[in-house]
């Protein structure tokens, strides 16, 4: 679900939300998972995937991606005190299929916080964390 921080930042940015709930389908778990993604080292291993329902309930930091406008939720892995690796949920808050609109989680990845430096933080730190 939406935190009511995401959804204040987003109303005032005019960004669409509709639903606060955030749906996976079939095609989004199979985007986050597929090999193309694995090879190049941003595709989430199977003990990443479980933890998503988690990494949603109690993110790191929650970002905006101001030029695709998609909201971004990040998690960082300690090891030793620093964050090891970020894994990215894509989330899509204006999603239409057919007669359906909701909020689903696109795509999701490991990432690097170099790469971060374009998006507008909403919430969270991945520094701290």
């Amino acid at each position: 679900m939406l935190d009511g921080r995401i959804v204040e930042f987003l109303r005032d940015k005019n960004v669409p939300i509709y639903t606060r709930e955030i749906y996976l389908n079939s095609k989004g778990l199979s985007h986050l998972s597929r090999d193309s993604k694995k090879k190049r080292g941003a595709g989430l291993n199977e003990q990443d995937i479980v933890k998503i329902p988690d990494i949603l309930k109690s993110p790191s930091a929650v970002y905006f991606d101001e030029a695709k406008g998609k909201l971004n939720v990040l998690y960082c892995s300690h090891a030793g005190g620093t964050c090891a690796k970020m894994i990215k949920l894509v989330i899509d808050t204006k999603y239409r299929r057919k007669k359906e609109a909701f909020s689903i989680l696109k795509t999701a990845g490991y990432v690097e916080e170099a790469n971060l430096k374009s998006y507008a933080e909403i919430f969270g730190d991945v520094e701290s964390r």
